[in-house]
């Protein structure tokens, strides 16, 4: 997909717009084309001088904490935001910025996605095909342990600024996302498929870890920080996470709509009742400060009866996202996303180690998403549907979530409600405190030779896997409630 530009550094180009006139710089040596400023067509420079390549669409109004023309400093390394482009898979835009180091002695993208942020450089390597690659499949990218989580196909839909290469509107590319141990992570860029792929090798780092300093221009949508409106009813909704949601649950008339394109997704019922832990509550876990931004209900069937539970999605400035889980029978858990490339997976599908400790497979059930209110940060649609695998240790629980292409892991640890009331200065007796499952006419239990039943098929299953190496086959039974940390 980028123009292969290590080869030759070109001079600092100055010139004219070749549509309307207007100056155009090239501030990066290793920028090959641009967006003009006032009329949006890329201008190309080549050996020919500054050639026109057509107008580009608008930009879509994606959540962005960073805009072209800022500079700041990641990890005390000074680095300009240069150019931003814009695509979609088909549930709706993501940014990836192209921005210069220590002035424009190197290069790369920083991307946000996931409640994270991603700073990658194109490195060398050679790369498998890209049919060959699936979610968890391991690799070795010069000399390094990487494993794969998402593998996708996008279209470029916009640009801003300076880029590296031609990347024209309606360009197709296919890409896989991987990560290493201790924070490292890696792009697969295969393009359209005309050109040799590259490999762009980084890392992901905690918000803190970068500062900006606001220069580049902002819309009108952007300055305006305080509230959120929604699209379907016109309500304005206090804007909780900044410039980080991706999606909105109206707490007035319930649709979900996309932030980006104004556009209702969804249509659903207006709040059916009052959150155990309301929206907009200020709260301090571990000695992390957590603002509560959604709530979502989510749901299964087990032998043929609905069973749904609760997630309330946190944000913390300094962690990103975290989710509390309200499973009707296990109770509270607070879930945090782990590395999938520092998992053990070589007993799958019975078990799975994670830093030293086995778990093993409790069930596995399809989640789907049943109501959603408040900010969410990745494209939610009501009636989602992930496949859910939960390994068990004592309390402990690793939760496995697939879909679309893609693999999240996650881990969830159990939390007294009294621990939560004091932490979100909520009753320690109110209805946090109440357990008993969900089901489509209302709160039952599940019958005791039901609860029997499972835990005669849970001690078959462990047997099994032990007369299996560990390599035992898959569970039923009904899950605590993994989180699905969507993709781009």
């Amino acid at each position: 997909m980028w123009a292969k530009i290590g080869a030759r550094r070109m001079p600092v180009a100055t010139g004219n717009c070749p549509n309307c006139g207007a100056p155009i710089e090239f501030a990066l040596g290793s920028s090959l084309a641009k967006v003009c400023d006032y009329c949006r067509h890329t201008v190309l420079r080549s050996d020919r001088g500054l050639e026109n390549l057509g107008k580009v669409a608008d930009l879509a109004l994606t959540p962005s904490l960073i805009a072209v023309g800022d500079e700041g400093t990641l990890g005390g390394r000074p680095f300009r935001v240069m150019g931003r482009t814009q695509l979609d898979h088909g549930k709706g835009p993501w940014d990836e910025y192209y921005v210069a180091f220590e002035g424009g002695q190197s290069w790369g993208f920083l991307a946000y996605a996931q409640g994270e942020w991603y700073v990658t450089s194109a490195a060398a390597g050679a790369l498998p095909p890209f049919e060959s690659l699936a979610p968890e499949q391991d690799l070795s990218l010069n000399g390094a342990f990487f494993r794969v989580a998402e593998v996708k196909r996008g279209t470029v839909t916009s640009t801003e600024g300076e880029l590296p290469g031609l990347i024209r509107p309606g360009l197709a590319r296919s890409y896989a996302d991987c990560y290493g141990p201790n924070g490292a992570f890696a792009t697969l860029d295969y393009g359209d498929g005309s050109s040799a792929p590259t490999l762009f090798a980084g890392w992901v780092f905690n918000e803190a870890a970068m500062t900006v300093t606001a220069l580049g221009p902002r819309t009108a949508q952007k300055i305006k920080t305080a509230t959120l409106k929604c699209p379907n009813c016109g309500g304005d909704v206090p804007k909780l996470s900044g410039e980080r949601a991706e999606r909105l649950g109206c707490p007035y008339c319930g649709a979900i709509s996309d932030l980006a394109g104004q556009r209702v997704i969804s249509a659903q019922q207006a709040a059916r009742a009052a959150a155990e832990i309301p929206i907009g509550t200020h709260g301090t876990l571990e000695g992390v400060s957590y603002l509560c931004i959604a709530y979502m209900r989510r749901g299964t069937s087990f032998e043929g009866e609905p069973y749904s539970w609760d997630e309330y999605l946190l944000f913390s400035e300094s962690l990103g996202f975290r989710w509390l889980v309200k499973d009707p029978e296990a109770g509270w858990s607070f879930v945090s996303p782990v590395n999938l490339a520092e998992i053990d997976l070589r007993g799958l599908p019975g078990v799975v180690s994670y830093h030293g400790r086995q778990f093993q497979l409790r069930n596995t059930n399809t989640a789907r998403v049943e109501y959603v209110l408040g900010e969410v940060y990745w494209k939610c649609e009501l009636g989602e549907l992930t496949s859910v695998s939960d390994f068990a240790r004592g309390d402990d629980v690793l939760s496995r979530e697939a879909g679309d292409g893609e693999v999240r892991w996650s881990l969830a640890t159990a939390v007294p409600w009294p621990v939560l009331a004091r932490a979100f200065n909520l009753a320690v007796g109110g209805a946090g405190s109440r357990f008993g499952g969900y089901g489509s006419s209302g709160p039952k239990k599940i019958p005791s030779a039901l609860a029997l039943l499972l835990v005669i098929g849970l001690i078959i299953l462990v047997a099994a896997a032990e007369g299996m190496d560990g390599n035992g086959g898959g569970g039923g039974g009904v899950p605590v409630g993994g989180v699905f940390y969507g993709g781009k």
